[in-house]
């Protein structure tokens, strides 16, 4: 245990993320209610826990990366867990938010290169503190025996959450570039913590893919 989490559990006890009782990310009431997808039951292409039918969220969409999976629904408590983890700053939450998206990309295991994450803008890691997206990353890479690295930067955009599914497309277009000396080689698996409309991780996708990656592949926390 680091010094840093000793400390906290002194002066702050771990709540459940779901019902705020002290002890744990998630009491055994509230982990058994994790809203998880089967992926046996959801859309190869977005994610989406479609059951057996034909997923009607991507039916006209073209995304750049090939498969995604999501480990469960953006709906409580998962919700909640990846709200107080991002925007609160509760970084005791991560463990558990990467071992529920390493669960999810077991069936992948041997097929990716490298595991790298979206980055946060600018002004998201100055408001939070630290890059969210990357110790999920950490996590998936140890469980799956591979790299992380480090190969997308983002250029200023507008936020997406008050835009409308085709305005989040359009947004993301040139949000991304490589890092400098980054070089996507062979399969990468892109992670992040929610998976909306896909646009954020497709506009990824693209410049992995015109820099030389062979395939993408997306895996997300929740899906919205």
């Amino acid at each position: 245990m680091s010094i840093f989490v000793a400390l906290a559990e002194v002066f702050s006890p771990i709540r459940c993320a779901g019902c705020d009782l002290p002890g744990a990310v998630l009491c055994p009431a509230c982990a058994g209610e994790l809203p998880l997808i089967d992926a046996r039951c959801s859309c190869r292409r977005c994610g989406a826990d479609c059951g057996r039918r034909e997923c009607g969220e991507c039916r006209d969409r073209d995304f750049a990366f090939t498969r995604a999976v999501c480990a469960g629904r953006l709906e409580p408590p998962l919700s909640r867990l990846i709200t107080v983890h991002k925007d609160a700053g509760e970084r005791r939450y991560a463990a558990a938010l990467g071992e529920l998206l390493l669960s999810a990309c077991e069936p992948w295991r041997g097929w990716p290169d490298a595991v790298s994450a979206i980055p946060p803008s600018r002004e998201a890691l100055a408001r939070r503190g630290f890059d969210h997206t990357r110790v999920l990353a950490n996590t998936v890479a140890t469980g799956l025996g591979i790299p992380v690295v480090s190969l997308l930067g983002v250029a200023r955009r507008q936020d997406q959450r008050a835009l409308t599914r085709e305005q989040r497309f359009a947004n993301m277009q040139g949000s991304f570039h490589l890092q400098p000396g980054a070089q996507p080689r062979g399969r990468i698996l892109l992670v992040d913590d929610v998976f909306t409309t896909g646009a954020t991780l497709d506009g990824a996708a693209r410049v992995l893919l015109a820099a030389g990656a062979d395939e993408v592949r997306v895996a997300a926390v929740a899906r919205a």
